[in-house]
């Protein structure tokens, strides 16, 4: 069984943190916007500064954080 790196785990639980919180203000289809912000602002960051590597999976594993919940919700 091959298990996903720590990197992308830690981006899919930060998009599903950020998911859950976003949900207290936000519909469940509105919540995806922080989502998707926080998740885009980070590899441009990590591009930009240099201080990371950007990777567009990093992205989609965010994002991804946010599924199961809203499936959920649904």
């Amino acid at each position: 069984m091959k298990l996903i790196p720590i990197d992308k785990a830690n981006h899919f639980i930060a998009g599903t943190i950020i998911y859950c919180l976003a949900l207290f203000i936000l519909s469940p289809i509105a919540a995806l916007s922080p989502v998707i912000l926080a998740g885009g602002a980070k590899e441009v960051y990590d591009f930009y500064s240099g201080k990371g590597t950007p990777d567009f999976n990093d992205f989609m594993f965010t994002i991804m954080g946010a599924i199961p919940v809203l499936i959920t919700h649904l």
